[in-house]
């Protein structure tokens, strides 16, 4: 998951990610839907996958985000 909050840190580097569990699209203003899609892409070129357009329309926090990594293979 490290990798993960990482990457959310890059994408909204004025985030509090104090509780990473708590994150999801909406949970602060740069969190919309443009910085969702945005992230969903870099977490696609960083761990070399792609999400399916079913599997992206239920990906809206970062358990959500995780256990689809998991699911598709990614450990790191």
């Amino acid at each position: 998951m490290n990798d993960l909050i990482n990457l959310v840190s890059q994408q909204f580097p004025h985030a509090n990610l104090d509780h990473p569990q708590a994150l999801g699209l909406g949970c602060f203003p740069e969190w919309d839907s443009l910085g969702h899609f945005n992230l969903l892409l870099l977490i696609e070129q960083h761990f070399a996958i792609r999400f399916e357009p079913e599997e992206l329309a239920m990906l809206k926090n970062l358990p959500d985000i995780h256990q689809a990594l998991l699911h598709k293979g990614v450990t790191r």
